[in-house]
């Protein structure tokens, strides 16, 4: 894999430094990061995160409004988009919608995942995975949150040409989500400093089940029974 971009763009989130980046592409695909820290917990973060309406441009919608934006955050839930019209009384009504993205992953506080080929994208033969990640950051100042979009499969854009243009995009969410909080941090984040997955929920899980007895773990691991009739 090469990166498509000489250096990080940073991108400006309120007033804290961010990290930005077309991380890493090919032929195949590519993975665009976005990271910083602002002083909020993880609840005030997804709070904010699963109400879209609020913070998506709408220059980047179908319809050419945001007010139709929604997510149904359970696992199968849709990022989706209504077309609204309103009738000769001045009353909307939905008249179609759009899928934009589809979860797969629903932790609150934690991580959001979903599936979709976001704009331009979905007309194309990709699968793109967003993954919101956030955890507390260092002695507890701020939390540091994370989108990380992977890109991969078959497309008839250039990717060099796209994938910076999908970063600037993906940018722009993750700016105006985060625009209610103020810096944590003077310092550019490291990618390399936050996991931008869920292994510190299941290195967590680990940690409490070490402390399980060896029925307690063997019953963890096993689905449940049910009884013969």
């Amino acid at each position: 894999m090469k990166s498509v971009l000489s250096s990080a763009a940073l991108l400006m989130v309120t007033s804290s430094p961010a990290f930005a980046d077309v991380k890493a592409a090919s032929d195949a695909g590519f993975n665009s990061v976005h990271i910083a820290t602002v002083n909020a917990t993880p609840e005030e973060i997804w709070k904010r995160l699963i109400v879209p309406k609020d913070y998506w441009n709408k220059a980047h919608s179908w319809s050419g409004s945001s007010a139709g934006f929604y997510i149904d955050v359970q696992a199968g839930g849709c990022f989706c988009e209504l077309f609204q019209e309103a009738d000769e009384n001045g009353t909307l009504k939905t008249v179609g919608s759009v899928e934009h993205m589809r979860v797969i992953f629903a932790l609150p506080g934690k991580v959001l995942r979903m599936q979709g080929a976001l704009g331009p994208l979905q007309s194309e033969a990709v699968i793109g995975t967003l993954t919101v990640a956030m955890e507390p950051a260092k002695d507890n100042a701020g939390t540091r949150v994370s989108f990380s979009y992977v890109v991969g499969g078959y497309m008839r854009y250039k990717v060099p040409e796209i994938a910076p243009a999908v970063d600037k995009v993906l940018g722009e969410q993750f700016k105006s989500m985060l625009a209610p909080f103020a810096a944590a941090e003077t310092e550019v984040p490291k990618l390399d400093s936050f996991k931008l997955d869920i292994e510190t929920i299941t290195e967590v899980a680990s940690d409490e089940t070490s402390e399980a007895t060896p029925n307690d773990s063997a019953s963890a691991s096993e689905p449940p029974q049910t009884e013969p009739n």
